[in-house]
């Protein structure tokens, strides 16, 4: 009989060990595949974003090598100058082809350049310059010239006297860059294989399965691997209208005939492309199997261990227990004394089971403790999910809410971001969490003041930010939205009271499904990033937001136009006054905090290249995080203009120096190029021999001769040779050879290509056409 005893003790607790093991690893499965799918879209998102950037980066680098090439001074002549047949015509437009060849050495990545000038009606590239009635691929130029953008890359306008892929991503810039399609002068297109985006897309893990593809803002892709699909619009699939009416970067669950799929999506905001990624579920749960598998070893080989300790616990402790048990039985029912007796011999048995109870209880309560330090943490991670859109349904949120003492209703939600202001003297705190945890204290306390009504918690989400989650029992989403309205205000007063810190806070809209709460979530971001225009200490709702209307942005862009002709004049009172007048638009059209720091930025560099330079540039440029911080830390609108103007006054004493430089250095070219129309028949006459004759080193002469004239200084030299050379060809009856040696050259056939490359024919046929 007691051996059955045991026998079903054994059993019960086997049993009991294995029900608890095969539940744990359930958990463990559900939440190890939980958050191995956080992190692949995590991981995945983060490539996606990488790939972006080097995208954005290579496509950025051209950009800015086509604006250098434009800023040229052959690059104007070309677009603002009738054609001619003059020499020097002939001499520029060779610069801008070099410029244009050099640029393709550079950037291998470059397919074709062409240029077109609206006063010469010309097309440019390194190796065509035809007018544009000979061109017979030209309807680029009609397809974008009006257009009101400044700068768009798109694909495939390709060019029939050219070997050109079939395939390529092009840039369309326009002459001058910033002025408006009637004020134009001249279109300029760079062609680029279209592999250049699609070779970067080899880092993502199942990126060779052909499911990665670039589409622009109309939906049209524009790479991919399967090369039959670039043209067509992304509409044509399933997924294509979730894609198109997505923003910014994430991710979404897409359910096609055949399985689910899931789609990774990364926008650019220079190109306005967005980067899509799609991996089919299989793909996905590949990468889970080996977890499953490796929980069903560890279950199988833990229920295999607590079988075996249950049969060795039952022969080393219970059985001896059991025995011990039946002896105290038996002894006391022996004579009281006898009893006595034995009780007293066994005390110490006693003492032992006394300390083992002692330790199993104690045991519970440390385990009792820990779990309420980690309380704090599981909160924050609950809120997290939630506001993020990771748990989006209420019944099986409901135990965890009530584990953490977090009370939601079902329904009603509203979301509210604190955020301290005054972030320079924040970074200086040591102890700023504390405060952010008073915050929420006090949020809480607040929300239990206001009854049934309103329920909800408040947690730190970063170092400067706490979110605010407010759940309401009552279904009037305009009495819901005024009582949040009045509970943000009542917690700015109580901090600013108490804790002696000033808030802005940011509320979200109304949500009735507790799935929707991170839509409230992200309209209450939204309203914070309004901060710096709002000013500190205030509440910001949607309706304090407005959208910049297109008259609006053309008047903010004339004004930064102005703004860099008052600099490039030192005008220093009427900087100001651009200023002021550009950050009242700013504030009157409300941008965000991160649109008004990016359009500073914009504003000093655009400026800064007005200004040109290059040590200032330099400054600029190595300073740009410096830059930036400081545009991010002002506390309002009127600390970023002081910021600004301050910066623009250094810009106007550069140019100042630089101006008397200037000076300085155009009398010096002034008097080389005398000296070069008196001694342009030295054979000898280089850079070299004017550094010693004008005591300046020969690579600052190049330099200033350049930037005085436009042209470099071999280029002039033989462009004055060959103009003496053609006066002597039509002035006298000297020999090719004779005229070859007078304007300077001891190499007769050099001359003779000179003159071919200036004038378009050799000396006895230009002597002979003139004299016809």
């Amino acid at each position: 009989m007691k051996r059955n005893m045991a026998y079903k003790i054994q059993v019960i607790y086997a049993s009991l060990f294995i029900l608890i093991i095969a539940s744990t690893v359930l958990i463990s499965y559900i939440s190890g595949t939980q958050r191995l799918e956080r992190e692949v879209v995590r991981s995945n998102l983060q490539m996606l974003n990488q790939i972006n950037k080097r995208m954005e980066s290579t496509l950025a680098e051209i950009d800015r090598a086509i604006i250098q090439m434009l800023q040229t001074g052959d690059a104007a002549f070309f677009f603002n100058n009738p054609r001619s047949g003059s020499p020097e015509y002939l001499i520029r437009l060779d610069g801008i082809q070099s410029q244009i060849s050099g640029l393709k050495r550079s950037y291998p990545a470059i397919q074709s350049v062409y240029l077109y000038s609206l006063d010469n009606d010309m097309v440019l590239s390194d190796e065509l310059y035809n007018p544009i009635s000979e061109e017979t691929d030209t309807n680029w130029i009609g397809a974008f010239y009006k257009m009101s953008f400044y700068y768009k890359w798109t694909i495939n306008p390709l060019f029939k006297e050219k070997k050109a892929d079939r395939h390529t991503v092009t840039l369309i810039r326009f002459y001058p860059m910033a002025e408006k399609p009637e004020a134009r002068k001249g279109v300029i297109a760079v062609n680029l294989p279209e592999t250049v985006l699609s070779d970067m897309f080899s880092d993502l893990q199942f990126g060779s399965s052909g499911n990665v593809l670039v589409v622009n803002e109309e939906g049209i892709i524009l790479s991919d691997a399967d090369k039959s699909r670039i043209g067509r619009n992304i509409a044509e699939y399933k997924l294509g209208g979730q894609v198109l009416s997505e923003q910014d970067n994430g991710f979404f669950r897409h359910k096609n005939d055949k399985a689910s799929e899931w789609v990774f999506y990364s926008s650019s905001s220079y190109t306005g492309w967005k980067l899509v990624y799609v991996v089919s579920q299989g793909q996905m749960s590949g990468l889970f199997l080996a977890i499953r598998n490796i929980l069903l070893v560890l279950a199988g080989a833990m229920a295999l261990l607590s079988v075996g300790s249950v049969v060795l616990v039952n022969r080393t402790w219970f059985s001896p227990m059991e025995r011990f048990i039946n002896k105290v039985e038996s002894l006391f029912n022996k004579r009281e004394g006898e009893a006595t007796g034995s009780a007293r011999s066994l005390r110490p048995d006693f003492n032992r089971l006394e300390g083992t109870i002692r330790d199993m209880l104690s045991g519970y309560s440390d385990a009792v403790r820990h779990l309420q330090e980690s309380k704090p943490a599981l909160k924050l991670q609950i809120v997290f999910d939630i506001v993020t859109g990771q748990r989006t349904r209420y019944d099986l949120a409901k135990s965890y809410l009530d584990h953490i003492g977090l009370e939601l209703y079902a329904g009603h939600y509203i979301v509210m971001i604190a955020e301290l202001d005054n972030k320079a003297l924040l970074e200086k705190m040591s102890d700023l969490n504390l405060y952010l945890y008073a915050v929420c204290n006090v949020a809480e306390e607040l929300m239990r003041e206001r009854g049934e009504a309103l329920k909800g918690g408040a947690v730190q989400i970063n170092e400067y930010q706490v979110v605010i989650l407010a759940s309401f029992r009552d279904g009037d989403v305009a009495a819901n939205t005024e009582l949040a309205g009045s509970f943000a205000q009542l917690l700015l007063d109580a901090v600013q009271t108490y804790i002696k810190r000033s808030l802005s806070i940011g509320i979200g809209v109304y949500r009735h499904r507790f799935a929707d709460i991170k839509d409230s979530y992200r309209a209450a971001q939204e309203c914070i990033h309004y901060k710096l225009v709002a000013g500190p200490g205030t509440v910001i709702t949607g309706d304090d937001m407005s959208v910049l209307d297109g008259a609006s942005l053309m008047e903010l862009f004339d004004l930064a136009d102005q703004l860099q002709e008052a600099v490039w004049q030192i005008h220093a009172d009427k900087v100001a006054e651009l200023l002021a007048a550009i950050f009242a638009l700013a504030a009157q059209s409300r941008f965000t905090d991160k649109v008004m720091v990016q359009f500073a930025l914009q504003l000093i560099y655009r400026t800064g290249k007005k200004v040109a330079e290059p040590a200032l540039m330099e400054r600029l440029q190595s300073g740009h995080a410096e830059i930036e911080g400081r545009l991010t830390q002002a506390g309002s609108l009127a600390d970023m203009r002081e910021y600004l103007l301050g910066l623009m006054g250094h810009m106007m004493e550069a140019l100042v120096e630089k101006r008397n430089s200037r000076t300085k250095s155009d009398e010096l070219v002034a008097r080389i190029v005398a000296y070069i129309s008196l001694n342009y028949g030295n054979s000898g006459l280089s850079l070299n021999l004017l550094s010693e004759e004008f005591a300046v080193s020969s690579n600052h002469l190049s330099k200033i001769f350049k930037m005085s004239t436009g042209i470099n200084f071999v280029d002039y030299v033989i462009a004055v040779r060959m103009q003496e050379a053609q006066k002597l060809l039509l002035a006298s009856q000297a020999n090719v050879n004779r005229i070859a040696e007078q304007v300077g050259y001891t190499n007769v056939t050099s001359f003779m290509r000179s003159f071919k490359k200036f004038a378009g024919m050799t000396p006895s046929e230009y002597r002979q056409a003139e004299r016809l």
